[in-house]
């Protein structure tokens, strides 16, 4: 299981429903090396049970890898936002597939 740093949690308009993204560097830090990735984004669930193999409410979103993004940030649209129980910081989890976002 990787994992980011915590995380900023910073919202915008323009980035829709389907999208989270990252600076490259936290990219690395979840194995990420391309520029986008489909994974399954799980929530409705506790930590602990993400971590025993559970997947709650899974969706299919895309991770985009942007310079742009400022580093130690994960930017998200407000449905999305919203979805994820509108954290002001967050760590990201993930398996190689299943993606979890735990607010801090």
């Amino acid at each position: 299981m990787k994992k980011t740093v915590p995380l900023k949690v910073s919202v915008s308009a323009t980035v829709d429903r389907v999208h989270l993204i990252l600076h490259p560097n936290e990219g690395f830090d979840l194995g990420l090396m391309r520029v986008a990735h489909p994974v399954h984004l799980c929530r409705d669930l506790a930590v602990e049970d993400y971590l025993k193999g559970s997947s709650g409410t899974c969706e299919e979103v895309s991770i985009s890898l942007l310079n742009e993004c400022p580093k130690q940030t994960m930017l998200v649209g407000t449905a999305l936002h919203k979805l994820l129980g509108e954290p002001a910081r967050a760590v990201v989890l993930f398996d190689g597939d299943r993606l979890f976002v735990h607010m801090t």
